[in-house]
């Protein structure tokens, strides 16, 4: 059997078909292989799916091996479906047909509690303050959201009685603690933590109760619950505490500052709660405050020109002008350390945080009606107060002082004060005139006394009879010099002709 050489071989242009076909499906394969294997296996995607392709390349047949066909003759090459692949897988194989290394896809989980608890951990600290709205009461327990993964717990005993909150109240609270199990527990500020006995109960910033035991060099020992604590001497008061025996055996509510479990160490301050008290009330103070309110005060300390007044959670000055409307020389004279008096708003510096403090505005101004109970020409009784050169000033009520002038003394000339009054003697005075804008009243004395006649002139005295006249006695004419006188003698001095 001849074969025409000019005729394709029917079955080797099969064979070659068949070759081809199979080779076009490998090489789709190589490329579908590693989607399902990058799904299970994310280790070197890369470098499997060229070595896959390298594979499937060999298996195609070599040039000189395939015989040329016409392209009609060829059956059509069935391609395979796409299938329906991640963003991410798709692009690791975008990346191995480049020749780029793909990095591996990142698988986003869902966090687990652990993962909340240090979440939340991370957002918050402990003593951190945060505001949240309750969102449940229940079984002792209040549920506060703050925004964070998980509510803040507070006990409902911190709250006192009657003041229980509500849900959807707003409150200010301070982390406690933030455990492995996501349980926040939290305190409102000043709340009463009760100690358990233990060094895990306890926390920088809890409000807790101690007992004074005795005095400890440096400051006071106390006993948080049954372990041993120390307030130093600064941190017992506002301000200074001199004498610290008067603070043994009494309970009162301090701060945790200082907490070492493996040191025994447990420092407390009563300051720091004192501070953390008023700077919240200052704030509520500042907020209300107005001129012309009234408060009580408790003077605190007393200077030369005035007092300190605190007035609730702030203090205030009262100026020794402001004190009484009578004059005084000094605030002691009116006030002491510790009293309480009432006071009134008179200037407020915000800024500063400065008060102005009046007294005598409490009281009536005398000097409202001053004109209508001394008008001039009554008679009136007063207090000599004090002396001076020009006059004296009468004290004629509480509040209200006039002034008499050494001229309004007598009728006649007066050279000292002291020769008509005296300090504290009461005498009667007329009203001269009042100046109730420059707050004065003019007295007299002399105006009560008649006034004296003018003395008559007295008659001249008659004239003594006069005295015979003495006779001159003679002139002496042997007296030298001179320009009486004839003769030689008595030449005039400067002329040297007369004593040649």
């Amino acid at each position: 059997m001849t074969t025409d050489p000019t005729q394709p071989d029917s079955q080797e242009t099969t064979v070659s078909a068949a070759s081809s076909d199979d080779a076009t499906s490998q090489v789709a394969a190589a490329a579908v292989t590693p989607v399902a294997e990058a799904t299970s296996d994310s280790e070197s995607v890369g470098a499997r799916i060229r070595e896959k392709m390298s594979a499937a390349t060999e298996a195609l047949p070599q040039p000189e091996e395939t015989v040329s066909a016409p392209a009609a003759r060829r059956g059509p090459v069935e391609i395979p479906k796409e299938d329906d692949l991640e963003a991410g897988l798709e692009a690791e194989i975008a990346a191995a047909m480049s020749g780029d290394i793909p990095v591996p896809v990142a698988v986003t989980e869902e966090p687990t509690a652990e993962d909340d608890a240090a979440g939340s951990a991370k957002e918050i600290a402990v003593g951190s303050k945060v505001k949240g709205v309750v969102q449940a009461v229940h079984n002792g327990e209040v549920f506060l959201e703050a925004g964070l993964r998980h509510n803040i717990v507070l006990q409902l005993t911190q709250f006192p009685e009657g003041k229980h909150p509500a849900v959807g109240d707003q409150l200010d609270v301070i982390i406690d603690s933030a455990g492995a199990d996501g349980l926040i527990k939290g305190r409102i500020p000043r709340a009463r933590h009760r100690a358990g006995g233990n060094w895990e109960s306890l926390a920088a910033g809890q409000v807790v109760d101690c007992l004074v035991t005795a005095v400890n060099k440096g400051g006071l020992q106390v006993t948080v619950s049954n372990l041993r604590a120390f307030m130093p001497a600064s941190q017992v008061e506002l301000g200074f505490a001199g004498n610290l025996e008067q603070y043994v055996g009494q309970k009162m509510s301090v701060q945790i500052t200082e907490v070492n479990p493996k040191k025994r160490n447990l420092v407390v301050s009563r300051r720091a709660l004192l501070q953390a008290e008023r700077a919240e009330g200052e704030t509520d103070f500042w907020g209300k405050v107005e001129v012309g309110q009234d408060f009580p005060g408790i003077v605190k300390t007393i200077k030369d020109y005035g007092a300190f007044v605190n007035i609730g959670p702030v203090d205030g000055f009262l100026h020794i002008g402001e004190i009484s409307w009578s004059r005084i020389n000094h605030p002691k004279d009116v006030l002491s350390e510790g009293q309480q008096i009432d006071v009134r708003i008179l200037k407020l510096d915000s800024e500063k945080k400065r008060i102005s403090l009046g007294m005598k505005q409490l009281a009536q101004n005398p000097w409202a009606s001053a004109s209508e109970r001394y008008a001039q020409g009554r008679n009136v009784s007063g207090t000599v107060t004090r002396l001076a050169e020009f006059g004296a000033f009468i004290e004629l009520e509480a509040g209200l002082e006039g002034m008499v002038h050494i001229s309004e003394l007598a009728w006649r000339r007066v050279g000292n004060v002291g020769e008509i009054l005296t300090v504290g003697e009461t005498r009667e005075f007329q009203v001269v005139e009042v100046d109730t804008k420059r707050k004065r009243v003019s007295l007299s004395l002399k105006a009560l006394e008649k006034r004296p006649e003018p003395p008559k002139p007295e008659k001249a005295e008659e004239a003594a009879p006069a005295t015979p006249e003495e006779p001159r006695k003679p002139r002496n004419t042997n007296l030298r010099g001179g320009t009486g006188g004839s003769g030689k003698g008595g030449g005039l001095f400067g002329n040297p002709s007369d004593f040649s």
